[in-house]
């Protein structure tokens, strides 16, 4: 069986629910669309789902001309945000040890999501005078997304991980951009350079998880007995870094993917060692 791109997802504003998606066009700094909108608390420093889950349960549908129709299962109302609508103000904004020019979006938008996060929060958006790149690579830009611009991950290790799990993983709870098919549990470290349509990617390290991976995405609860975290600290501890699950992926060209695309290994590197305790 080959190799093939099974899921195809963004997440419009960090930490919300994701869109899947047919087909995408691929930037050096992401999906397009992307993680290019992130709620910032009153000192300007993101917030996410990792201490304010219910903000994860927001969806983002396109309406087309840059905006988006917003919506919670807790909120009467919906709300659009329009791209071309933003005032020309920034603000000094803080992505963990990043700092960096965040545009204002819309004040009806900031209260909505107040609400949601039970504080005062600002929605800001990866404007035009944005700039960020990962550590790594330092000539790689990278929007909102936690650290590198894009997550890959393969159905074969979520397998794997379901086989010893207390509770049953859903992929989404580690939310990827780019599922795998076809291959081995696991196969994915060794994976240096792949190609998947019109785009190479290189494999920069792998992803180091946190308690953002406990939460049910269906309904922001926990999902209980510290999974998958529990399970994944059994064969995937990797030194004092933590437990890993996917990797931090960077594109070396624009192009377009889509799912069903093949996916061709074009250079091999050496994992990382794990011991397996399970």
């Amino acid at each position: 069986m080959p190799y093939s791109l099974s899921e195809l997802t963004i997440y419009p504003i960090k930490s919300i629910q994701g869109i899947s998606l047919q087909s995408s066009e691929v930037d050096f700094s992401g999906l397009l669309g992307d993680r290019r909108y992130m709620l910032v608390n009153q000192n300007n420093q993101f917030i996410s789902g990792r201490e304010h889950p219910n903000i994860t349960l927001i969806t983002a549908r396109s309406l087309g001309n840059n905006q988006w129709l917003l919506s919670h299962p807790k909120m009467a109302n919906k709300v659009v945000l329009h791209a071309d609508t933003f005032p020309a103000e920034f603000l000094s904004v803080q992505v963990w040890d990043d700092v960096l020019q965040g545009q204002r979006t819309q004040n009806d938008i900031d209260t909505w999501l107040s609400e949601i996060a039970a504080e005062p929060v600002k929605l800001i958006y990866f404007g035009t005078t944005s700039q960020r790149y990962t550590s790594r690579r330092p000539e790689t830009p990278v929007a909102f997304a936690d650290g590198y611009p894009f997550l890959l991950t393969t159905q074969a290790s979520l397998d794997d991980l379901n086989k010893t799990a207390t509770r049953t993983i859903e992929m989404a709870q580690f939310r990827p951009n780019l599922v795998i098919e076809g291959n081995q549990a696991f196969e994915e470290d060794r994976w240096k350079r792949i190609k998947i349509g019109e785009v190479e990617f290189e494999n920069v390290k792998p992803c180091v998880r946190c308690i953002f991976t406990t939460l049910n995405p269906k309904t922001a609860e926990r999902i209980g007995k510290g999974e998958p975290l529990k399970t994944l600290g059994k064969f995937r501890l990797l030194g004092k870094e933590g437990v890993t699950f996917g990797v931090n992926m960077i594109a070396l060209n624009k192009g377009r993917i889509s799912t069903g695309d093949t996916v061709e290994i074009l250079e091999y590197h050496e994992a990382e060692t794990y011991l397996d305790r399970r």
